[in-house]
């Protein structure tokens, strides 16, 4: 059976952008997380290690998310779902969504964000010292 953790609408504050101002004002964020997890046979035994904890993901991302400024919404969200892939073993695969809702457009829209999406053997093509690099 697959399992898909689900966390939608976490809002953060941070100091992302691509201008000097937003890295100084900083914005609002917020992440939509969907975390599928190793296949298991059943929930029916009602066990926790088959699963994660959800505010374990939630504190791990808003660490993630604060934790080095990012030019980019892509970066920002790369480093938060190799974060989490890193952080808890059972997460197979994992899509982070990021939006922010003042980027400097001077066009009248309510949001702009992306999603990545990684797998855990993405990882095992990068070198050990730039995945690392990822947690500190």
């Amino acid at each position: 059976m697959l399992t898909t953790i689900q966390i939608a609408g976490l809002q953060t504050f941070g100091y992302h952008g691509l201008f000097e101002e937003e890295r100084r004002l900083g914005q609002k964020f917020t992440f939509d997380i969907d975390a599928t997890l190793n296949p298991a046979p059943t929930h029916r035994d009602d066990r926790l290690d088959a699963s994660i904890r959800y505010d374990a993901v939630v504190d791990a991302a808003v660490s993630l998310a604060s934790g080095t400024k990012y030019q980019t919404l892509e970066a920002l969200g790369e480093a938060v779902a190799i974060g989490l892939l890193r952080r808890f073993v059972l997460i197979d695969t994992i899509t982070v969504g990021v939006s922010k809702f003042s980027p400097p457009i001077p066009h009248t829209l309510s949001k702009v964000g992306i999603a990545v999406r990684l797998a855990r053997s993405d990882l095992a093509n990068w070198p050990i010292a730039e995945a690392l690099e990822v947690l500190v």
